[in-house]
């Protein structure tokens, strides 16, 4: 079981970026565990909560993960329940871990999916409503991505595309997520054109998975998909020409150490290839991608890497100043959070 890692007076004070964060799954505990018992769920103990929502060990594979979040989404029963989450998620990571730029994602056809009486339109509009009373609780600012689902077809997935881009519905990028070894992006091209054209910011979860050869959906994401950031990508570290194109491009990974072991994309956190893919001229980044369910935040992580992979303190400012850099959110938004740090 992953347990909290004591970090530094240093790392608590870095105001910090958090580019890949889902929406669904960042609940505080305490809020999960409500929203269950008003759904019946026996959760009377901390070993039946952990039992029924947490992931805490290896589980394997990403598709048993995958599996595990339908726990926590089918107990969202209402609309203005995402509000709460939403606020909630913003407020822990500025409390927590000193985040100043936020960006959530999540898919809508996800949550939908097992709960047919809720609007998707009541749904963002919730959303927007908990983001927008934390920016104005604290000094964050707040970025949403929609998500497509890769099991979904082309179809019902250019209807959440229009979605996206609906300007009341204040989304900065559009990303493909769900399961990456069974489901192929290749069908979702040109889905993901139509949005970049449009002005969406692209991150698509790709060379996840710890499948020999899974590092080729990266280098579709970038060279076909138009993708700005790839979601995870740790298995780039397997092609040299990969790395270089991530190298030559510019494009930053979304990295998820906590994550990437709890999903068996690497064995350990020691083991993950964060500090060579850093080495190596990659742009990294690190993220949380599911605290809540996975006990853990982005100072969490960070004391992690330090700890666990020898990261020091210069590299983590580095990791940080490019994810402000590749943050989707528009710059002046960016900036007047960021700068707040300065004001006595």
């Amino acid at each position: 079981m992953l347990k909290p890692i004591l970090a530094s007076a240093d790392l608590r004070a870095m105001p910090k970026v958090e580019l890949h964060c889902h929406l669904e799954l960042a609940l505080r505990q305490n809020t999960l565990r409500e929203f269950a018992q008003k759904n019946d769920i026996d959760v009377s103990t901390d070993a039946a909560f952990a039992q029924a929502f947490l992931i805490q060990e290896p589980m394997g594979e990403l598709k048993s993960v995958l599996h595990k979040f339908l726990n926590t989404r089918d107990v969202i029963l209402k609309e203005e329940w995402m509000e709460r989450v939403a606020f909630e998620a913003c407020e822990d990571m500025y409390l927590q871990s000193n985040v100043r730029i936020l960006e959530l994602r999540y898919a809508p056809s996800f949550l939908l999916d097992h709960h047919k009486h809720m609007d998707a339109y009541r749904l963002q509009k919730a959303i927007i409503s908990g983001v927008e009373r934390a920016e104005e609780k604290y000094p964050i600012a707040v970025g949403l991505i929609c998500i497509l689902q890769r099991t979904k077809s082309v179809e019902e997935n250019e209807i959440w595309v229009d979605f996206a881009l609906k300007p009341q519905h204040q989304f900065v990028a559009l990303d493909l997520a769900d399961n990456e070894v069974d489901f192929d992006p290749e069908p979702f091209i040109p889905l993901f054109k139509k949005a970049k054209d449009a002005g969406l910011g692209i991150t698509v979860h790709a060379g996840e998975p710890n499948v020999p050869g899974i590092s080729r959906n990266i280098r579709t994401a970038i060279e076909k998909m138009g993708a700005d950031r790839i979601g995870h990508g740790l298995q780039a570290i397997e092609d040299p020409e990969v790395i270089a194109l991530l190298i030559d491009r510019g494009i930053p990974l979304e990295l998820c150490p906590t994550s990437n072991w709890l999903t068996g994309a690497c064995s350990s956190i020691a083991t993950h290839p964060f500090k060579a893919l850093f080495e190596a001229g990659v742009k990294t980044t690190v993220n949380t991608d599911d605290p809540g369910i996975m006990c853990t935040n982005l100072l969490n992580e960070y004391a992690l890497l330090t700890t666990e992979c020898g990261i020091d303190l210069a590299t983590l400012e580095a990791c940080n100043a490019w994810a402000l850099e590749a943050s989707f959110i528009p710059t002046t938004k960016k900036e007047s959070a960021w700068n707040q740090r300065l004001r006595p």
